[in-house]
């Protein structure tokens, strides 16, 4: 049970930004969580629970789920903080950057557009493939499978270019 907040006392020392903390889960909403954090309330707002795309936060967090997430910023009126779990997680997208520049892999297509094809490569990484690069004709589906080299990486836009050229 949550130890109800009492805004008159100071918070703890380890609320302050940077702080590691552990709590556990009060509540999974459609915007976040919120955490206890022994008496005083912390958030979790969906970008910062994890690096993968969710559909909801209850794909990642339980009611009565124990974690571990760092301070972002405390509002001391409210005796509240917000926190990220995720920063405290590896990004995958800069693992995928180190390792696979110029790779060939296969993934599977997740969506088309007028004016690409999105391709998903690994669990959390999506690239795109231009309609520039597919030859003119050839029609891929949701679901099919393709072989593609990694041509280009952002890491700054967080985004993945392929081509068909290998």
């Amino acid at each position: 049970m949550t130890k109800p907040t009492n805004t008159d006392e100071p918070l703890p020392d380890s609320m302050t930004p940077g702080k590691v903390c552990r709590g556990r889960v009060q509540s999974v909403t459609d915007y976040g969580a919120f955490i206890d954090l022994d008496g005083v309330t912390g958030f979790v707002t969906v970008p910062n629970i994890t690096w993968e795309r969710i559909d909801h936060p209850s794909q990642a967090l339980q009611t009565g789920e124990e974690i571990t997430a760092v301070v972002l910023s405390v509002d001391p009126e409210r005796h509240q903080s917000s926190l990220s779990i995720k920063d405290l997680q590896p990004d995958p997208f800069i693992t995928f950057a180190r390792y696979n520049f110029g790779a060939i892999l296969t993934g599977a297509v997740t969506k088309t557009s007028p004016v690409g094809i999105f391709v998903r490569l690994e669990r959390s990484i999506v690239g795109f493939l231009p309609t520039s690069e597919v030859p003119q004709g050839q029609i891929f589906v949701i679901g099919d499978e393709i072989t593609v080299k990694v041509a280009s990486i952002s890491i700054k836009d967080r985004q993945v270019i392929l081509s068909l050229n290998r």
